[in-house]
């Protein structure tokens, strides 16, 4: 798939041939007939690019230009228009859109303006992620005092002096994202990039341009030169976040690598060297995906030279105190307000708790706590359904009386949405569906104010 592009204008022709045009270019593609609905859509799955009318009934092209940036300040916009003025161009223009074309549409431009906005938006996106990665504030670490989790940090502390392939494996959540960016920060290589490749969101068809690069030319779309991830990796680490979501013929062609020390862009015969450290990562036992095929042995074999296994968080219940008070302190951090805190008793029923989801699983629970219990402490009477993921119903607090239940509820959920927007009353409103002079009147029915970093405290 070439990206996400959504189509907004209020003629269903127009939508119609453009869905058709790009849905046979390998897009995915959705149409909105208002700049209501876009923006509704908008907010529910942001795109990669968005294709937007002008003249429309309901807010027209330009408010809802202005909607969308509000929501995702650097998705690209290409405006749309059969009989606008040179000064709403330029209006359109200075308010972030990407571009500008007049109907009738050509087909060709079109097609490449999208391609350019993708990779435009492609690019800012692992600008972002590399920006990150090497920021202080993405130094993560494995929490806990259990000896399991001890034994683990001194396993990482002792191979990370060294370049040596190292394989990580573990149940989803248990935290081997964490664990490889300890190796990568404690190694020789911590000023470097570290990588991480998103093995399960990247197309077979696009994975070896997506590993190794291409040049202007090397098939349909490339209109220009794309490093790949081993090259945005060169004196780092390069991290495969699952590893058997790695093709065979893949597998391959990363083990060459490996080996020869070297990549070749897709349409270039020169060879570049690279010097990358190789970590992955595994939540599939290797001796079953070696059974099932979707593991090559020689591939297997040159990785496992130092093997992490994490334990899950039911191996190291005594670690829940300490990981949940992190947790309690990052959702505050985040969210605004005062870190959520348990009672002896809802602690004790949280490590009798099997987290099948591990320490995600966790975070996302007590995430749920905070925004019912802002600053306050959570007793076994108020704890959400620990099985929540599944069907354990709402995420209320238990109370006398469904009015007191409600009311709840409210305060926590219109403090959460004025927390995600910095309490932009006017931005809120609308994400929420509420009128303005409502939210404010809900605002000062609960008192409820910003007095912390703009947040509620």
């Amino acid at each position: 798939m070439n990206g996400h592009v959504m189509i907004v204008d209020d003629e269903q022709a127009i939508r119609d041939a453009l869905r058709g045009l790009f849905e046979d270019e390998g897009y995915r593609v959705d149409c909105a007939a208002t700049g209501e609905e876009a923006v509704a859509r908008f907010r529910k799955q942001s795109v990669d690019c968005v294709l937007l009318d002008i003249w429309m009934p309901g807010i027209d092209g330009l408010e809802t230009l202005a909607r969308l940036r509000g929501m995702d300040a650097d998705v690209p916009v290409i405006m749309m228009s059969g009989h606008a003025t040179i000064d709403t161009a330029v209006k359109a223009t200075r308010q972030g859109a990407f571009d500008f074309v007049e109907k009738p549409l050509s087909s060709d431009r079109l097609l490449i303006l999208v391609r350019n906005a993708v990779e435009k938006r492609r690019l800012a996106s692992e600008n972002r992620e590399l920006k990150q990665d090497a920021s202080p504030r993405s130094r993560q670490e494995l929490i806990g005092d259990s000896e399991a989790i001890a034994e683990v940090r001194a396993l990482i502390d002792q191979v990370a002096a060294t370049d040596a392939p190292v394989l990580i494996l573990g149940e989803h959540g248990t935290g081997k994202a964490v664990a490889a960016r300890m190796l990568h920060q404690r190694s020789r290589r911590a000023d470097a990039p570290f990588v991480a490749v998103n093995t399960a969101s990247v197309p077979d068809a696009r994975m070896d341009s997506e590993l190794f690069g291409h040049e202007k030319g090397a098939f349909p779309g490339a209109l220009h030169a794309q490093r790949g991830r081993f090259e945005a990796a060169n004196g780092g680490t390069i991290y495969f976040e699952e590893l058997t979501d790695l093709s065979l013929a893949a597998q391959a062609k990363v083990l060459r690598v490996l080996s020869e020390r070297a990549i070749q862009r897709l349409g270039n015969p020169t060879t570049i060297p690279v010097d990358v450290r190789v970590i992955a990562a595994s939540s599939r036992q290797p001796e079953a995906s070696l059974r099932d095929g979707l593991l090559r042995e020689d591939f297997y074999y040159r990785l496992n030279v130092v093997t992490i296994r994490l334990p899950a968080l039911r191996e190291r219940v005594e670690d829940i105190p300490l990981l949940v008070e992190a947790l309690a302190r990052e959702q505050a951090e985040a969210l605004g307000g005062e870190p959520v805190r348990f009672s002896p008793e809802a602690m004790a029923r949280m490590q009798a708790y099997g987290w099948p989801g591990n320490v995600r699983e966790l975070r996302n629970y007590v995430e749920r706590c905070h925004i019912l219990r802002s600053g306050g402490e959570v007793d076994v009477d108020d704890m959400p359904p620990l099985d929540a993921g599944g069907d354990g119903g709402a995420d209320v607090p238990l109370a006398d009386s469904f009015h007191v239940a409600r009311e709840a509820f409210e305060r926590s959920y219109l403090l959460y949405h004025l927390n995600r927007n910095d309490w932009n009353v006017s931005r809120t409103a609308e994400e929420i569906g509420m009128e303005r002079s409502q939210l404010h009147r809900k605002i000062k029915h609960y008192g409820l104010s910003a007095n912390r970093r703009g947040r509620q405290a």
